[in-house]
């Protein structure tokens, strides 16, 4: 055990704290901003299990988005129902339509560098920018911290993670208290290296009406 400490602590003092360099950052600025939500025709594929007072609840949701608009296409396997996807289309505009792009807005937070044990780049954000995370209930983003991880091969750099975690446990609507989170967006980049978002997961658990219940979530995404 203590040598496995010391090892720890040793890692931790090669952690270097500086910010982004230029060159990394308007590299990847270049790229995300040349992807806005337009450009993008894909698919998205959503699995999640919630718990919670005694019940567990399955989803499964396939949508499109074609570069202006949501499309419900299934629900649980089935054709939906015109209401379901009128539903589904207001809950989903709601929210800022997922891709590379957004990470133009995480890079304009302040944060510091460290290289990892994989020799990757890896910016940690003390605090997210409004509008970065959102739930049914609402923005979630000034309870949460980020890290995200920078790839750099062939001359090229790019976001390859994006993680998210909360910095404290906290409520949403006064009825729940969230005592963990943690949502992972995964890049990769496609035949012609460009970067896309090929994958999101999130874990959380937390309390209702003194009540243990969570959710977890598996997101992937097709491009057309």
């Amino acid at each position: 055990m203590r040598h496995f400490v010391c090892a720890a602590f040793a890692s931790l003092l090669l952690v270097a704290a500086a910010p982004l360099p230029d060159a990394q950052r308007d590299r990847i600025l270049a790229d995300a901003r040349a992807m806005g939500p337009e450009t993008l025709s894909f698919d998205r594929t959503t699995r999640s299990v919630r718990t919670g007072g005694g019940s567990t609840t399955t989803t499964a949701l396939v949508e499109r988005w074609d570069g202006k608009r949501w499309t419900l296409i299934s629900q649980n396997g089935k054709r939906p129902t015109e209401a379901m996807r009128e539903r589904a289309a207001r809950q989903a505009a709601a929210n800022p339509v997922p891709g590379y792009h957004r990470i133009a807005g995480l890079l304009a937070v302040p944060g510091e560098t460290m290289t990892d044990a994989q020799g990757r780049t890896v910016l940690s954000l003390a605090q997210l920018p409004p509008g970065t995370v959102r739930t049914d209930s609402g923005d979630i983003s000034d309870h949460l911290k980020g890290e995200i991880t920078i790839v750099s091969r062939a001359g090229k750099c790019w976001v390859e993670r994006v993680r998210f975690m909360q910095r404290e446990s906290f409520k949403m609507n006064l009825l729940i208290r969230v005592n963990s989170f943690e949502q992972v967006l995964d890049y990769k980049l496609d035949d012609k290296g460009v970067p896309r978002l090929a994958s999101q997961s999130a874990t959380s658990a937390g309390t209702m009406f003194g009540f243990p219940g969570g959710e977890k979530s598996q997101v992937s995404f097709s491009y057309r």
